[in-house]
């Protein structure tokens, strides 16, 4: 294999390399942010259950202060039968005893539904506070996972660009200007094996002149489809 191609190749793992990194890089931030979003959410479902657990209970408790005040009006109702001569009256007032008694029994109905409410809810507020605690956990976890990982990643992404960039200096200049070009235009690979007589890069079949100049070693041969840079890959 000429030269050059060796010294492209050896460019280019690092330079493959230095983008997974980068890549990795720019996907931890957006992992931080899903981390944060779904605890947001969990802590979202919690309040509005705790809210929910509040509203009922508020409403329950309005209840029972409505059935009292019923109550008290039917001992002050039954207070007043003892006074009451005309029977017209007393007749009128018992309407309003039995008016009162079955706001009570209806009170007492839906006093009963919302106990019915808290009672499903409560599992549900545990299940929630459960969940959100875990998440909290794991939030921390991932967290320090990621500070963890971001340094590994600055790290050896300082040492592959130190190595690359005196991988660049052995390299002819002309040469290294077209890989540049090429890795920037493709986005994957400039080099490229030749597979099947197919380049490895676009993957369509190449001139059998192209094909003989990869194997022959002697200069560097470009794939006349894409431009991409070839070498010869014995089968």
């Amino acid at each position: 294999m000429l030269e050059i191609l060796q010294q492209l190749l050896v460019v280019q793992d690092r330079d493959h390399r230095l983008a997974q990194l980068k890549a990795e890089a720019a996907r931890i931030p957006l992992e931080i942010a899903a981390a944060k979003q779904r605890l947001a959410d969990e802590s979202a479902k919690l309040e509005k259950a705790k809210t929910e657990l509040k509203q009922i209970e508020s409403q329950r408790k309005q209840l029972e202060v409505d059935a009292d005040t019923k109550r008290q009006q039917i001992l002050k109702y039954r207070t007043q039968l003892n006074q009451i001569k005309s029977n017209t009256e007393y007749q009128a007032l018992l309407k309003e005893i039995n008016k009162a008694e079955a706001d009570i029994r209806q009170v007492e109905d839906v006093e009963l539904e919302f106990m019915d409410r808290l009672e499903k809810l409560q599992p549900t507020l545990k299940q929630e506070q459960a969940q959100l605690k875990e998440l909290t956990n794991k939030a921390e976890a991932e967290k320090a996972e990621f500070q963890r990982r971001s340094a590994l990643i600055a790290t050896e992404l300082t040492q592959l660009q130190s190595e690359r960039d005196q991988l660049v200096t052995t390299v002819d200049p002309a040469t290294l200007s077209r890989y540049d070009r090429l890795l920037r235009s493709k986005g994957d690979l400039a080099v490229v094996p030749i597979k099947h007589g197919n380049c490895g890069g676009c993957h369509l079949n190449l001139p059998p002149q192209t094909v003989h100049t990869a194997r022959g070693e002697r200069e560097l041969a470009s794939c006349s489809y894409c431009g991409r840079i070839l070498y010869w890959q014995a089968e």
